[in-house]
């Protein structure tokens, strides 16, 4: 598993726990006498002001204020102390100059099958924000649904660590964003820029392909979330992206899903659409239901449940019998529903009600209550 240190982020500013500073205080003493004496050895005053200098190394300072990494670095390479102890002793982290900052980290950082994950909604459904005056840009995901919203982030909870909002605003808002210190891991890992997460260009990185299992499926249900259509023969996912899609094939031919791609069929040329087949949905489900257990932030939610319950169909005794249109029409006689809640009701097709319905209606034994609802509601005549 590749893993990175704390070192290798872009503008880290750290705390760290007060038994290190007293370390390096005491080798400071030790080697230098003086923190005057250290300063003019290891640092050059255009880099930090003396007094700067002075105040970071106090401990009522670092309880306050976060402190640029690279000058912590400096002073440990040349105290001859350990960055990984000191990495092991890291509170919490943060973008210099940003709000929001992480506690409890997890260091280093370890590129699981979720990191690859949170890396796959950014690709289906993210924005990259790259703010002014040179600062580093980071990921906005947009969702509208408030569990995945909110899954979201305990995705990058853990694999980073408890993040701290100055706000949290993705309780409401339809965009949760990735801080740009752990942004800037993404594009890092697999040699990405801004136009990697373009819609018309995205694609898997190819060092996605190698890893197992795990990372595969991963990546694969979180565009089931972000762009997947849940139907009881199949999942289908279109992409204006030929070759994201061609990306997703594969990844279902890896994983022995069976499944089929078109490509510019319908609409414009350069949209393509992925057709996870019933037999691969099945095989998906099982696969998901194991990494689930392995990684509980792997929830589907209520695609999940679609999926299964589309399973019921199939087993379900009178499916494709002939006495559907009367059990359609004894539940109309009794409460208004939709399209959606009659096939969940009787565990049938959306296709199949519909048939029966118009049959209904043509036969003048229901009537269309609302059409002002989205999904119409029926009841008998």
């Amino acid at each position: 598993m590749d893993e990175f240190n704390i070192w290798d982020l872009e503008r880290v500013h750290i705390k760290i726990d007060i038994k290190v500073l007293q370390t390096i205080n005491e080798k400071i003493f030790s080697r230098f006498k003086t923190k005057r004496k250290a300063y003019f050895k290891i640092f050059d005053k255009k880099e930090i002001p003396f007094d700067t200098f002075r105040n970071l190394l106090k401990y009522s300072y670092i309880k306050d204020f976060f402190v640029p990494l690279k000058i912590y670095l400096r002073l440990i390479d040349n105290l001859n102390i350990s960055r990984k102890d000191v990495q092991n002793n890291i509170i919490a982290y943060k973008t210099g100059k940003g709000k929001n900052y992480i506690i409890e980290p997890i260091l280093p950082i370890k590129i699981t099958p979720i990191f690859d994950m949170i890396l796959a909604h950014n690709i289906a459904d993210g924005t990259v924000i790259n703010p002014k005056k040179g600062r580093l840009p980071y990921f906005g995901y947009r969702q509208f649904d408030k569990f995945y919203r909110n899954l979201y982030i305990e995705k990058i909870e853990d694999v980073f660590g408890k993040i701290v909002f100055s706000k949290r605003y993705f309780e409401e808002s339809t965009r949760p964003y990735c801080p740009p210190v752990l942004s800037s891991l993404f594009f890092k890992c697999y040699n990405l820029n801004e136009r990697s997460f373009l819609s018309k260009y995205a694609r898997i990185p190819k060092e996605i392909f190698s890893k197992d299992k795990d990372h595969l499926l991963a990546i694969l249900i979180a565009f089931i979330i972000d762009e997947g259509h849940i139907d009881s023969t199949h999942v289908f996912i279109k992409l204006r992206n030929e070759g994201l899609i061609s990306d997703l094939k594969k990844i279902c031919d890896t994983l022995k899903y069976k499944s089929k791609s078109i490509y510019g069929k319908c609409e414009t040329k350069d949209y393509g659409y992925l057709y996870i087949l019933r037999e691969g949905m099945k095989k998906l489900y099982k696969d998901y239901l194991l990494l689930r257990k392995k990684y509980p932030v792997v929830d589907m939610g209520r695609k999940g449940k679609k999926i299964k319950d589309s399973f019921k169909i199939y087993y379900r005794p009178i499916y494709k019998t002939k006495g559907n249109r009367e059990i359609i029409l004894n539940i109309l006689k009794k409460e208004q529903l939709s399209v959606n809640q009659l096939a969940s009701r009787i565990n049938m097709t959306r296709q199949g009600i519909r048939f029966h319905i118009h049959n209904l209606i043509k036969d003048n034994k229901i009537k269309i209550v609302n059409k002002d609802n989205p999904n119409w509601i029926y009841c008998s005549k």
